[in-house]
Parts: C-alpha cells; structure tokens; sequence
C-alpha cells in the first residue's frame, strides 16, 4: 500500500496586490470538504457527501472571452467575436478594483 503524504501549504498574494489573503494549495478532499461546509459554501448531506448549489450560471459564457491586446498580443491573437480585445487601461483598472476587493 501506497501513502501519499502532501503537506497542506499556503503563500502570500501580496505579490499580486492582495493583502492579508493567503492562497491554499495542496489541500486533501476532507480539507476541502471541511472548508467549504465552515464557510457556508455547501453542506454535507445525511450520506456524508458535500452538496453545493451553483446557481443559475454554472460555465463561462463563450462571449465572455477578453485578452489585453497591446503590443505583445495585436498580432498574436485571432480577434472576432471569441477573442475580443480589451485595453490595457480598462484591465488596470479592473485589476485594482479586484485586488482591493479580495484584499483582507
């Protein structure tokens, strides 16, 4: 018999402009399980069994695709209707808005 022994490890986001948040990696399923049930993102049911309920909208949208096009992606990329550009300027902003967001 095969044990595998993984160490649950966790690093910092502040790299990334998150603070006072840790990433978790690594993580057996009884952890997962654990984590989910305590903050309130699914149940365990009688059979012991983890139930979530992802809503309405459970994939990603195929329009819902955006890439940065600057310099380094404007003529890598085939931009149409799957792969629409977005300007650098607007995913700045939108970074800072989730990293201020995710942060704490």
């Amino acid at each position: 018999m095969v044990e595998n022994n993984k160490t649950t490890k966790a690093f910092s986001l502040e790299n990334y402009g998150i603070k006072d948040a840790q990433a978790h990696y690594q993580l057996s399923s009884e952890e997962l399980h654990n984590i989910t049930v305590e903050k309130g993102q699914g149940v365990q049911v009688n059979s012991g069994a983890l139930a979530v309920n992802t809503g309405e909208f459970t994939g990603r949208s195929p329009k819902d695709r955006f890439i940065v096009k600057d310099e380094v992606t404007k003529d890598e990329i085939w931009w149409g209707d799957v792969n629409i550009p977005f300007d650098p300027e607007k995913f700045d902003r939108l970074y800072d808005k989730v990293t201020e967001y995710l942060s704490g």
